[in-house]
Order: structure tokens, then C-alpha cells, then sequence
């Protein structure tokens, strides 16, 4: 009976490590998408506007 009791304690440590773990990648794969938004949020903040059409396509001598 001692013996069932000891593997039920490991058994419970394993899930608990296991959770933990599992856990953990969840976490990080939290932080890169939040990383990921965070970093297309500041290329979208320091983009320039997009040229009108026509736009470059002329060389002014004169100038």
C-alpha cells in the first residue's frame, strides 16, 4: 500500500512538471507574437506615405 501511495506522489510530480512545462511554451509563444505585433507596430509607425501616382517618373532638368 506504501508503494501505491509513493508512485501516485511521482505520478503527481511528472503532471505538475509537465503542466509547468507545457505551460511555459505557451508563455513564450505569447511573448514572440506579442514581440512580433509590437515590432510590425513600429515599421507601420515609421513607414513613409506612399508617393502619388505619376510621381518620380519625370526628371526635371530645369531644376
Amino acid at each position: 500500500m506504501d508503494m501505491s501511495l509513493v508512485t501516485q506522489a511521482v505520478a503527481m510530480q511528472s503532471a505538475q512538471r509537465q503542466e509547468q512545462a507545457q505551460l511555459l511554451m505557451v508563455k513564450a509563444a505569447n511573448d514572440m507574437q506579442k514581440a512580433m505585433i509590437n515590432m510590425l507596430d513600429q515599421g507601420l509607425a515609421n513607414a513613409k506615405a506612399i508617393p502619388a501616382p505619376g510621381t518620380g517618373t519625370v526628371v526635371d532638368k530645369s531644376a
